[in-house]
């Protein structure tokens, strides 16, 4: 893409991938736009729902970039985001999902908090107080390994549905960013290549509902057929076999697991026992995708993840 380089890059381009619908992106532009633009950052949407989210998006946030994905294949969610990596002019470029909505001061604190050895910083995922019990457990399922609180700090552990990135490194390994979720591929490339995935607790992104059950049990089938499929070509194939066989036996882990970690916020503590009758289909779609990706890889499914 070229540029004009007589015109100032941002401080930082936003970069957003739209590709559920509904009002969980407009929620995410209002908690940045305005910031951005007292900023002088950017934010770029590449859309795959079509042109009347387009158009709505550019009524109801004229200061955005919105653009259609570049190709005629219904884009995965890495692939969006990996178009908007190319349109992005700014040196840090961070990466926020439609479906959370960024504090008020989150463009400062990156902007702040970026160093120069940083390959990656990023917070955790925060609650919304959700007033319906489905919404736990999509937050305790999804997001049970970056609850807070967290310490600053070098941490490997970081998600990418509110991070921040040096723009060179993400070039540097451009052809990977539309292949599987970059906490699978990117993240791992980031640390061997020396810059440091860092937590910045500011930084944390609130994740917001309503999400229906059924919706989201589809979903976390597909998010695990994506994450076994992958890891089939990372591991050995004894190692896949193991993960195999132990497949009976993995929902009592994931459940033991995520109690593990819900159990460190005593706030926490009532609603994953109120959740627990629901997290058990989730953790059985769980398994079951992950089961069936180690054995056939991803198939579609990284395509239909919204």
């Amino acid at each position: 893409m070229s540029q004009d380089q007589s015109v100032s890059p941002p401080t930082l381009s936003i970069v957003i991938a739209s590709g559920a619908g509904g009002e969980f992106l407009f929620r995410c532009l209002e908690s940045v736009e305005a910031s951005a633009k007292r900023l002088d950052a950017e934010v770029i949407v590449i859309d795959r729902c079509g042109e009347e989210r387009r158009r709505q998006i550019a009524e109801r946030h004229a200061s955005v970039k919105v653009l259609a994905y570049p190709g005629e294949e219904r884009p995965s969610v890495p692939q969006l985001r990996a178009a908007g990596v190319d349109e992005a002019r700014a040196d840090i470029v961070a990466v926020i999902e439609e479906h959370c909505v960024a504090p008020p001061d989150w463009i400062e604190t990156i902007l702040a908090e970026f160093e120069a050895a940083d390959a990656a910083i990023g917070g955790p995922i925060l609650d919304d107080d959700f007033e319906r019990l489905r919404d736990w457990v999509v937050y305790f399922s999804e997001y049970h390994n970056y609850l807070p609180p967290w310490e600053p700090g070098e941490r490997y552990a970081l998600n990418d549905a509110g991070i921040a990135y040096r723009r060179q490194r993400l070039v540097e390994h451009r052809e990977c960013l539309g292949q599987s979720y970059w906490t699978i591929v990117l993240h791992p490339l980031l640390a061997q290549g020396g810059g440091l995935l860092r937590s910045v607790p500011k930084m944390g992104v609130r994740h917001t509902g309503p999400f229906d059950y059924g919706y989201y049990l589809r979903q976390r089938y597909l998010l695990s057929r994506v994450w076994g499929g992958t890891q089939r070509d990372r591991v050995s194939f004894a190692t896949r076999m193991i993960h195999l066989a132990a497949a009976p036996i993995f929902p009592l882990f994931l459940l033991a697991r995520i109690g593990r970690r819900v159990r460190s916020v005593p706030r926490f503590r009532r609603r994953f026992v109120a959740a627990l009758p629901l997290l058990v289909p989730v953790v059985l779609a769980y398994t079951w995708g992950e089961w069936l990706g180690y054995l056939a890889g991803p198939g579609k499914a990284l395509q239909e993840v919204e």
